[in-house]
């Protein structure tokens, strides 16, 4: 049974993830000072907006400080740990939402449930999975965790993903495990994507353009992405076109691309920029300034920064893979074969045909609006309604 309450609202416990606001800090990963700040804080805004009564932990400074590193995340997830029993005793919600199941983990939250005899559900989003066997960071970050992966899945009462992509995905390759496993999981499936921090984006906006077409590769610097081959592309294109350089991300010679992307950068001062982990309203005002964004992917759930880059009017140009098909509509103007020659071919042409450019960069605006913090949220909290008041 679901414990009554004498509360109007519905009350949700917002787990959000790990974030460093200061870019600077050296934490890589993407949900820690990209998505994870934008978009997690979009859907807590539009929750409330939307008349949920969204409360998070109460957490007490960190005796480790916020430096970003590994021994200031773990006492982050600790302290949340103990932030989320005391509100279970306290002033029980009716739904614990977990923002990145591989965070705070679903399983420990579901154990302090059934220890103390409650019956609250909890809702989750995985926003990148060791199920997904092009996901590498995960791998390489966490290897043998895959099994507590699928735990945290499991105990979901409902599992929030990005894209359709992730959705098959997980489908079929818990299905190659456990059938009866795979379609539990996906029964409480739902596809509800990621929000935009539109209002931050329309914010930075400016009449300010770069003076030079600019390229701009605005991912993280981590196997997936693939920056060596962006940097070998680059390699070729700018010597025979007047063409700029933006990567967004600080890339240490030790990640993966690091010593490309600084190669690149020696071998073309001035057209390429390091921005070197720029802060968010500088890499909103760049990305309203640029041309085309480029993506070199090979694992992609869903594309966050390309997405920022379609709202604010770039040409993107992406492999055909992963989500890339399915946020872009499957514009044949826009996706290459994935290879450095179709991608070569590609910049190219868009390049030396910039009123093309322009029209793909419009359709590709248009398409974001799917993305708007409206949109989604509310299927957001039509999902936490369910589960806390109608769902199983």
């Amino acid at each position: 049974m679901r414990r009554e309450t004498d509360r109007d609202a519905c009350r949700v416990l917002y787990l959000d993830g790990y974030t460093v606001p200061d870019p600077k800090a050296g934490v890589p990963s993407s949900d820690a000072i990209g998505y994870g700040i934008t978009a997690s804080s979009a859907i807590r805004d539009g929750l409330a907006a939307s008349g949920l009564d969204v409360v998070r932990p109460r957490l007490d400074p960190s005796p480790t400080g916020t430096g970003g590193g590994p021994e200031a995340r773990l006492s982050w997830v600790l302290a949340n740990y103990h932030s989320v029993l005391h509100t279970l005793l306290e002033d029980p919600p009716d739904v614990v939402f977990c923002f990145h199941v591989f965070s705070v983990f679903p399983v420990e939250i579901r154990r302090m449930l059934l220890d103390l005899g409650m019956s609250i559900p909890i809702v989750g989003y995985t926003h990148g999975s060791h199920w997904d066997p092009t996901d590498t960071f995960r791998t390489e970050t966490y290897p043998g965790m895959e099994v507590l992966d699928l735990a945290n899945l499991h105990v979901l009462d409902r599992v929030l993903l990005v894209s359709e992509y992730m959705r098959t995905t997980l489908r079929t390759t818990i299905g190659a495990v456990n059938t009866p496993l795979a379609e539990q999981i996906d029964a409480h499936a739902a596809v509800v994507g990621l929000p935009l921090d539109v209002d931050r984006m329309d914010a930075c906006r400016s009449d300010r353009r770069f003076p030079r077409p600019t390229v701009v590769f605005n991912h993280a610097p981590v196997s997936s992405k693939d920056p060596e081959r962006f940097a070998r592309v680059m390699a070729r294109v700018l010597p025979h076109h007047d063409v700029g350089v933006l990567i967004t991300r600080d890339f240490a010679p030790w990640q993966p691309g690091g010593e490309a992307i600084a190669e690149l950068a020696r071998r073309f001062p001035d057209q390429v920029v390091l921005g070197r982990d720029m802060p968010l309203d500088e890499y909103y005002e760049a990305l309203w300034a640029a041309d085309l964004q480029v993506s070199t992917a090979t694992h992609e759930s869903l594309g966050v920064s390309t997405l920022e880059a379609m709202y604010t009017g770039n040409c993107c140009v992406l492999p055909r893979l992963g989500s890339y098909p399915e946020i872009c509509g499957g514009h044949p103007d826009v996706l290459y074969e994935p290879g450095e020659g179709p991608l070569e071919e590609r910049l190219r042409w868009f390049l030396e045909h910039p009123e093309h450019r322009r029209a793909v960069a419009a359709d590709l605006q248009q398409m974001s609006a799917r993305f708007h913090p409206r949109a989604v949220v509310r299927k957001i909290a039509a999902e936490v309604l369910d589960v806390a008041f109608g769902g199983p």
